[in-house]
């Protein structure tokens, strides 16, 4: 190599440095201002109220415990022996008054006023080997919403004891929200779709979709905004109703894999957590990152299992169980 190629090509190797070391000082992670771990045992799955005054774990010994925040006091306990089937997934009612618990095929609607188990019944998709892949309760928590791995979606009405069958996606349905009214339902799936469509004819009035299965999703309904992700770095900001970009998140690796999200400050900043154990705070008018946050790790493959922002603050929930909060700084 001559002297002037070996010199350009020392230039251009420390003005990467030089670059990857701006990066790495703008963007340090900041501590959790407290740290408090609920249960010992890692986490199937983990839920917390959107107010976040309660905390839901499900242990992998499926021990089943609802939790009292910001003191961490346990309100109610179930032991795997209380339940027929072994549970893999949670929903919460927006009153926080039921908690529905879910098996491969059937459910339990738990009355969380009484602490009891008030219904359990069997599921059946399209597919009669069908099973639940995921779930969602109204505010009441009178109306329930349950995804299937072969793509369907039953809608259950408890107080009309009237349930409907729609066949919206081709593969597992991985997300389920009510929309504010219960006429409307968001749903998104391993076949890349984003369905946002009418719950009494199943009838789609809005399709977003990526090339491969939705990992990740956030939707402010409020402010008209939706957030969506898949597992090959593909990402969409957009204006709900327009579908306008909005911008696009801007980093520097080569692949970032979105596992949770949700949209703060009345749409105006973007939460993602990764498989990892990384949170970042996004500005969505500019894809910028404006803060990061680290998980405690207590195990190998910790990640967020749930996340609420409350009074200036993130509280996230960790698959290790860990109960932690974060100052949300000020834009800029």
């Amino acid at each position: 190599m001559s002297t002037l190629k070996r010199q350009c090509h020392l230039l251009s190797l420390a003005l990467l440095l030089v670059a990857l070391s701006g990066c790495s000082d703008k963007q340090t992670s900041q501590p959790p201002q407290s740290l408090k771990r609920l249960v010992e045992n890692s986490l199937v799955a983990g839920l917390l109220a959107e107010d976040a005054s309660l905390a839901i774990t499900l242990s992998r010994s499926r021990d089943l415990s609802v939790w009292t925040l910001p003191e961490g006091k346990q309100r109610f306990h179930w032991p795997a022996t209380a339940f027929e089937h072994p549970g893999y997934q949670l929903a919460l009612s927006g009153n926080k008054r039921y908690l529905a618990y879910a098996g491969k095929r059937q459910i339990s609607l738990i009355n969380l006023s009484q602490g009891n188990i008030q219904l359990t019944w069997q599921v059946n998709g399209f597919n009669d080997y069908a099973s639940i892949s995921t779930l969602a309760l109204n505010q009441t928590g009178r109306r329930i919403a349950i995804g299937m791995n072969e793509g369907s979606v039953i809608l259950v009405d408890l107080t009309a004891q009237h349930f409907s069958l729609f066949k919206q996606h081709d593969t597992e349905v991985s997300f389920l929200k009510f929309g504010t009214t219960d006429d409307r339902l968001l749903s998104a799936g391993h076949d890349g779709k984003v369905l946002w469509w009418e719950s009494a004819s199943g009838k789609i009035i809005k399709q977003f979709s990526l090339p491969q299965r939705i990992t990740s999703l956030a939707f402010d309904e409020a402010d008209r905004r939706i957030f969506f992700a898949d597992n090959l770095d593909n990402h969409q900001l957009l204006a709900f109703d327009t579908g306008e970009a909005l911008s696009q998140l801007n980093y520097f690796e080569r692949y970032r894999y979105f596992r949770r999200a949700r949209f703060i400050h009345r749409g105006d900043e973007l939460i993602t957590a990764t498989s990892k154990q990384t949170i970042f705070r996004w500005q969505v008018a500019t894809g910028k990152e404006l803060e990061r946050w680290q998980l405690t790790p207590f195990s190998m493959g910790t990640t967020v299992m749930d996340m609420v922002s409350q009074g200036g603050q993130l509280i996230t929930l960790s698959s290790d169980g860990a109960l932690e909060q974060w100052k949300l700084g000020a834009g800029n």
